[in-house]
This record gives C-alpha cells, sequence and structure tokens, in this order.
C-alpha cells in the first residue's frame, strides 16, 4: 500500500501542474484535496471552460450561459458534453436542467466515464452498480468490481490489474480510482478500531517496538540511540505515518504571548494532534515537563479544528515520581468558544 500511497503523490503533483479543466475535474473530485483549492490557482481554460468552472465553484451567475452552451448543436458528432470534464462542470452549474442530459451522458460512457461521473453525482453510484460487470482484461473494471465488491474478484487479478494501471501514465480516472481503493484499504485496517483506539495502542507498544533497534538490531549494524524527544519523535513518526498517510509534523501555530509553539504530529482529518516528551537521564522528575504541558496547551487553542490532543511522554528512565502528575492534565481544555480534550500517555 505503500507503493500505491508513492505513485499517487506523484501523479497527483505532475496532474495540478497544468492547471487545465482535468484539473479542475481533480481537484473537485478528489476526496484527498479540499475544494477551496480550485479558487486559488489560476487555471488555463478557454471561454466554455471558464463557465465550466463556475459549476464546479458552485457559482450561481453562470446559469444562462451554461444553457446556451447546452443547446448549441453538434458539428460533426461533437457537443457541449463530448469533453467529460468540461461536461460535468456545466452539469453542477444547472443540475436540474442537466439531469436528463447527465443519465443520457453516463449511459453511453465507459467504464471510466461512468466512474468519473458517479464521483461528481453520487446519486450514479447506484446505476453505476447496477450495470456493473467484469471484464478481467479490462483493469479498470476489475478494480471497480473490487471497489464495489460485485463480483468476486480474486487477490490475483486485483495485483495484476493494479500493476497494470501504474505501468501506464494515469489519467484522471485512474488517479481518482486509486485514491479509492487506497482509502478502502485503510478503512479495513482500521474497521474495528477508531483512530484514537490505533494511536492509543502504538502509544503504549512504543518501548517494546524499540527494543528491536536500540538492543536487538543484527550483527554487524550499529544500534540506534535514544537521547531526546526528536529522536521519539522520528521514530514515532515513521510508524504513525505507516497507519496515517496524511499525517504532518511540526507545523508551527500562531504567537501566544510571543511565543511560537510547534506541533510534533499532525493527524488533520482526524482533528488529531500529538506532542511528544522524553524524560532524560538527566532530568530528576516530571515537574518541568507538567509545566511545560500547561503552557503549550494555551497555544493548542489556536487550532480551531482540534477535537484531541494526544500528549505521549516516553519516560525510558522512570523518572517519574507521581503518575497523578500528569492524569492530572487529562479532561476538556476550554477557551472561549473552543474547546479540546487531552490524553496523556506515559510510557517507559
Amino acid at each position: 500500500m505503500v507503493y500505491l500511497r508513492e505513485i499517487i503523490k506523484n501523479n497527483k503533483t505532475q496532474i495540478s501542474q497544468y492547471n487545465n479543466i482535468e484539473t479542475v475535474a481533480y481537484l473537485y473530485a478528489s476526496s484527498s484535496i479540499q475544494s477551496t483549492e480550485i479558487e486559488n490557482i489560476n487555471f488555463e481554460l478557454s471561454p466554455e471552460e471558464f463557465i465550466a468552472l463556475d459549476g464546479y465553484l458552485n457559482k450561481s451567475d453562470s446559469y444562462e450561459k451554461i444553457i446556451s452552451i447546452i443547446s448549441k448543436p453538434s458539428i460533426k458528432g461533437i457537443d457541449a458534453s463530448s469533453n467529460i470534464f468540461k461536461f460535468a462542470g456545466l452539469y453542477l452549474g444547472a443540475k436540474d436542467q442537466l439531469e436528463d442530459k447527465l443519465i443520457e451522458r453516463f449511459k453511453r460512457g465507459d467504464i471510466k466515464e461512468q466512474f468519473f461521473l458517479s464521483k461528481i453525482e453520487p446519486s450514479l453510484k447506484n446505476l453505476l452498480i447496477e450495470n456493473l460487470n467484469i471484464d478481467l482484461t479490462n483493469p479498470f473494471s476489475v478494480l471497480v468490481n473490487k471497489l464495489f465488491g460485485i463480483n468476486d474478484v480474486s487477490e490475483k487479478n486485483i495485483n495484476n490489474a493494479l500493476t497494470s494501471i501504474i505501468n501506464t501514465d494515469l489519467d484522471i480516472h485512474a488517479l481518482l480510482l486509486l485514491e479509492d481503493i487506497e482509502n478502502q484499504l485503510l478503512e479495513v485496517m482500521f474497521i474495528s478500531k477508531s483512530s484514537e483506539e490505533v494511536l492509543r495502542d502504538i502509544f503504549y507498544n512504543f518501548p517494546n517496538a524499540v527494543q528491536k533497534i536500540i538492543k536487538d538490531r543484527r550483527k554487524g549494524h550499529p544500534e540506534f540511540e535514544i537521547k531526546d524527544e526528536y529522536d521519539v519523535q522520528d521514530i514515532l513518526y515513521v510508524i504513525v505515518k505507516s497507519f496515517f498517510p496524511n499525517m504532518r509534523d511540526e507545523d508551527p501555530i500562531p504567537k501566544v504571548g510571543g511565543k511560537s509553539t510547534k506541533i510534533d504530529l499532525i493527524l488533520r482529518e482526524e482533528k488529531i494532534l500529538i506532542e511528544v516528551k522524553m524524560i532524560k537521564e538527566k532530568d530528576s522528575n516530571e515537574t518541568h515537563f507538567i509545566e511545560q504541558l500547561k503552557v503549550d496547551f494555551e497555544s493548542y487553542h489556536k487550532c480551531i479544528w482540534l477535537e484531541k490532543l494526544f500528549c505521549f511522554v516516553y519516560d525510558p528512565f522512570k523518572k517519574t515520581r507521581d503518575i497523578s502528575n500528569f492524569n492530572d492534565l487529562n479532561g476538556e481544555r476550554t477557551k472561549g468558544e473552543h474547546n479540546y480534550n487531552v490524553e496523556v500517555i506515559v510510557v517507559n
């Protein structure tokens, strides 16, 4: 799954550089991108494509222009619905009037176009499933069947289909499909656990997991040293990133009282922040860390989307005298209209 993630990331970067109508369609349909990103790009479009862009942006003042474009007679079999990316934007700007046109375009499209249109108009998903057959010679067909679980597909066929698609130049349709496949794989991994439960498992298993690299490395390979919280943060980053691919690290937040705080690990989609501390051998007890966390808590209110803050404290030398000093930090933190929950996890 890691290699799939990297392929998606690389192709996403390439597609986003073109600034054409295909880019608009991808940004709108992708589950991994905020729709507001569309507004911040200077697109290079034709006049009709700019009107389609208004549809993607949900601007209502382009309705009459959309109807005028759709009403134009076809020339040599080419009409406003021929370019499916432009047509999707036009549809979004005049849904009620173009519903029949959308169904007509959907029915004459191939499986790739049908999948794309179901991303634009979710109600088409049922129609896609109803008419979904499997063609093992068509990688896209295999993966769409896998995604919706309609027809039984073997693991071998799935792997072959993935290999076939990623070894070609990915178009918008394929990239959107691969994103959904990856999301499905992640959902299966976490189906019985919430994000918070997964993180707790990682935190509590951390001391046991790191033994392999600090004590039991292979012959001829130097052991790792965990000297401070930056070492802990780096190791934790590798572990957590494997489960939460969208995680970021060390994002500065606005200054509070002239001081800027950096968040160690950020899971924006899950509305979770992770603060990492390590009590070192030279530290006498936990008092300094308690006070430091109390100060940091005030800064985190600037993250208005934050709902859960995990404070992970690694205490390998067992310097904590009274665990209740950390436990007293647990609970709701409220400032003005914003509140978030704190959970401190201390392991050694």
